[in-house]
């Protein structure tokens, strides 16, 4: 296992002489050092099948239009909520989802998310996993913000991890297990935001940058272009 994290470490290294983790980059990073997990939650949501710009023109308009906070959107109206998060588009469904959440937290966990949170991870998984539109990854997103040592997988952390070599896993929870396998708990939401700036910027879905990568020493992908040519 040193071993392996001894690979995670020098993975963190270089992806940090590259990138700056800013919470002005994500969403959810940025509610939890306010330490505002229900926006945490509520980001995430909203974060789904978009960009993270969309994400925050999201979280203004909502905040604006409503308030984000469990005992505001669990009576709201639906078709406003819509409206007000449409920004970050599919609102039907994430108005529908953020709702939910609201009601469950309002009425189990007296209106207080951190009250599920302290549970276990097994408890939010269980809560929250019911509602519609609420999976893993977003939970898991939720669990990593507020101090659980997760490395959520969104789809950058996948196609990123796999081109490098670090999991061939089919399953959300089998990559996860792969990476918790090369990071130390204590960087795990480290590792998440890194491995995401990464994808967005240099290993990319199509085209990525393999010559501008601070890991192509390492990276099972490019190494595999390199005996090819």
């Amino acid at each position: 296992m040193s071993s392996r994290y001894e690979l995670g470490d020098t993975i963190l290294d270089k992806l940090s002489r590259t990138f700056q983790i800013s919470p002005d980059d994500f969403a959810a990073l940025k509610a939890a050092l306010g330490r505002d997990y229900f926006k945490v939650l509520v980001a995430t949501i909203l974060s789904q099948n978009t960009n993270e710009k969309n994400t925050f023109k999201a979280i203004k308009k909502l905040e604006e239009s409503i308030g984000i906070k469990p005992h505001l959107l669990a009576s709201v109206d639906e078709n406003y909520l819509e409206e007000a998060i449409s920004p970050a588009g599919l609102q039907s469904t994430k108005s529908k989802a953020i709702k939910e959440a609201a009601k469950l937290i309002v009425e189990r966990y007296d209106g207080d998310i951190t009250n599920l949170l302290k549970k276990g991870e097994k408890r939010v998984r269980e809560e929250l996993g019911k509602i519609r539109g609420i999976g893993d990854k977003t939970i898991d997103v939720l669990l990593a913000n507020y101090g659980y040592p997760i490395v959520a997988i969104d789809t950058h952390v996948r196609r990123v991890a796999r081109r490098l070599g670090l999991t061939h896993a089919k399953t959300y929870m089998a990559i996860r297990e792969d990476l918790e396998k090369v990071f130390r708990p204590e960087k795990r939401l480290t590792a998440h935001l890194l491995l995401i700036l990464l994808g967005r910027n240099i290993c990319k879905a199509k085209r990525p940058a393999c010559l501008e990568c601070p890991l192509k020493d390492i990276c099972e992908y490019y190494n595999s272009l390199k005996a090819k040519h």
